[in-house]
């Protein structure tokens, strides 16, 4: 049931007899305290393009522990006491429309909290158009991002740096050397590029921008990349491309007969991904969940969202969706409130138990957490090495 602000109002003042006993009443009346809490999430149906194939499946996995995490929550009990319901808007793949869709659910549908899409730069963006538009709700973002904005948004995904370090430590000097970097066209990835330049670029051969597809074309076409990286003499092969169809880069190698000349490094890949993979073909990868993990919370956590979901499919896109829920919901029985500034102010240092261990959020708003690098076949990820307190290397910009 929404409640207008008229109906609010006339509440209020029905309360004036009783204000004797002010120190009794609750601030606000009952009905309105057991209203559902709604958490907005933006989800792009299809991208900017008009093509789905750019977002799937991380669209249902999103949704699947976006869904989990509240079904939990409500189970409970909900937070402070009232059933939390979920919003989804479409953010078309895109900060613009992102932005649109949040100062929709906000003023329109009575989100009191968001969570943004998968699009990197759609924090910054839709941080200083809600501050524009004098809106002011907590944000949580969930996929990995650059580390490079500190506004008002926590995150729970993982920076490119974290990826970058762990996969560096584990893979050794070796992985630095010859090598070929892909990034897409895009300010944040712009960002990437310079992170892989300073970071891994020791012995490049060649790096390259490359811009989503446009319409009517297959997604991700890099066989003239991949075969100019075979004519540099490459070895190692880095890969930021925050999109499920960047296996593709992969794919069309093989297809062309030289996927084994090269070590492919991926930023971010899921189980999905490495399904996708020629046989015989490995990648590495570095990414805050593996489902294959032996550990027990882990086997838990993917028994209950494989329930949910009715489904096999569990990624680290599902899990850190699951993540920000949770976040958000602690903040908000720490702060006693679902108001913006105390909630921020809740997340600052906020320590939270997940599967895979201990998150905490530092006061830049990114995360100190557990990181797996992991080798990906057609079979799934398997885990390598776990780094238990990954620093985010976050620097504001």
């Amino acid at each position: 049931m929404r409640i207008s602000r008229r109906e609010l109002l006339a509440a209020v003042g029905a309360m004036g007899a009783g204000l004797g006993a002010a120190a009794a009443t609750p601030a606000f009346p009952a009905f309105v305290q057991s209203r559902p809490l709604r958490i907005g999430a933006l989800i792009s149906r299809m991208d900017r393009q008009g093509q789905d194939e750019l977002i799937q499946p991380y669209d249902q996995q999103m949704r699947l522990g976006l869904e989990l995490a509240i079904a939990e929550l409500n189970a409970a009990g909900g937070i402070l006491g009232r059933q939390v319901e979920l919003l989804v808007a479409d953010d078309e793949g895109s900060p613009a429309p992102g932005a649109a869709a949040a100062i929709d659910l906000i003023r329109n549908e009575g989100a009191e909290a968001l969570v943004s899409g998968f699009v990197m730069a759609m924090p910054p963006y839709m941080d200083r158009t809600l501050e524009r538009e004098g809106l002011d709700v907590p944000v949580v973002h969930a996929m990995q991002t650059p580390g490079t904005y500190c506004g008002r948004v926590a995150h729970v995904g993982s920076t490119t740096l974290q990826s970058i370090s762990t996969l560096i430590e584990h893979r050794g000097p070796d992985a630095r050397q010859r090598t070929f970097q892909i990034s897409d066209w895009a300010p944040s990835q712009r960002t990437v590029s310079n992170q892989f330049y300073r970071h891994v670029q020791a012995g490049s051969t060649g790096a390259a921008l490359v811009t989503t597809p446009v319409r009517g074309n297959s997604p991700g076409e890099y066989t003239g990349l991949v075969q100019w990286a075979r004519d540099l003499d490459a070895r190692n092969f880095w890969i930021s491309i925050p999109r499920p169809y960047a296996v593709n880069v992969v794919t069309q190698a093989d297809s062309l007969g030289i996927a084994s000349d090269f070590a492919w490094h991926f930023l971010e890949f899921s189980e999905w991904q490495a399904s996708q993979l020629p046989a015989g073909v490995e990648a590495w990868t570095s990414v805050p969940f593996v489902a294959s993990e032996d550990r027990p919370a882990v086997r838990d956590f993917v028994a209950r969202a494989r329930r949910h979901a009715g489904d096999d499919l569990v990624t680290h896109v599902a899990f850190s969706h699951h993540t920000a829920v949770h976040a958000l919901a602690r903040a908000m029985e720490e702060a006693g409130t679902t108001a913006a500034g105390p909630v921020r102010a809740a997340l600052d240092g906020l320590r939270l138990e997940v599967a895979t261990g201990t998150l905490t959020l530092g006061s830049g708003g990114y995360a100190t957490m557990p990181m797996y690098v992991a080798r990906a076949t057609r079979d799934g990820l398997e885990v390598v090495q776990r780094f238990e307190a990954a620093a985010p290397g976050a620097a504001c910009g």
